[in-house]
């Protein structure tokens, strides 16, 4: 058990470094891909604003609360 133990250890702590040592041909996003996020996100909102889904959310909650209070009275 104990030899299965240490073997497993010794494994691991070899995958581990040869992550951590393994260049990285990718450092994280480009600008160019920030940027297709946020026009992304503006899209939505622009489009969420159009369809008036934030003045309709509070109409429909207003009204199923009137509708439980109504039930209950």
């Amino acid at each position: 058990m104990q030899r299965l133990m240490l073997y497993l250890q010794v494994r691991l702590r070899d995958l581990i470094l040869r992550r951590l040592t393994q260049s990285k041909g990718d450092q994280g996003a480009s600008i160019l891909e920030y940027a297709a996020l946020i026009i992304l996100v503006a899209g939505v909102a622009i489009a969420l604003m159009q369809l008036s889904v934030f003045e309709e959310i509070p109409n429909q909650v207003e009204m199923a609360i009137q509708e439980i209070l109504n039930e209950n009275a």
